[in-house]
């Protein structure tokens, strides 16, 4: 399966409202793509993009790109929260900041402050920050 075949299928899986699902095939195909990193990107603007949607805590995508923690998914997750902040990828973030040992703890809090502070915000996103420990 292509990497456009794939994003496609992850893309045409979600549902507002309704609970996120992969079939064992989508899953195959992503654990055996050549270069799975490539996914991540992709998967982060999915999350991003459709807020509505129950990915599952942690569900299928994440325990994916979880894969790449410490090995480049950090920095494409702040930059997706940045241009997208949803309950699910603020959720993810935190799911990082909770590792004691990871360098990019102070991002992470700075990042939310920076989402906290801006306008453009809203406030449920603002709401669901502060459902977090970020100390």
């Amino acid at each position: 399966m292509t990497k456009e075949e794939i994003i496609t299928q992850l893309q045409n899986a979600t549902k507002p409202g309704e609970k996120y699902y992969l079939d064992d095939d989508l899953i195959d195909a992503m654990n055996g793509y050549p270069e799975p990193f490539e996914l991540v990107e992709p998967i982060l603007e999915i999350i991003g993009t459709h807020p509505t949607v129950d990915f599952g805590m942690p569900g299928d995508l994440v325990h994916f790109i979880e894969l790449f923690y410490k090995h480049g998914y950090e920095e494409l997750l702040i930059s997706s929260v940045r241009k997208n902040p949803t309950a699910h990828n603020i959720w993810m973030v935190h799911r990082c900041f909770n590792d004691v040992n990871n360098p990019k703890r102070e991002m992470f809090v700075e990042l939310m402050k920076e989402l906290k502070a801006d306008s453009s915000v809203s406030t449920d996103i603002k709401k669901e920050i502060d459902e977090f420990d970020w100390e």
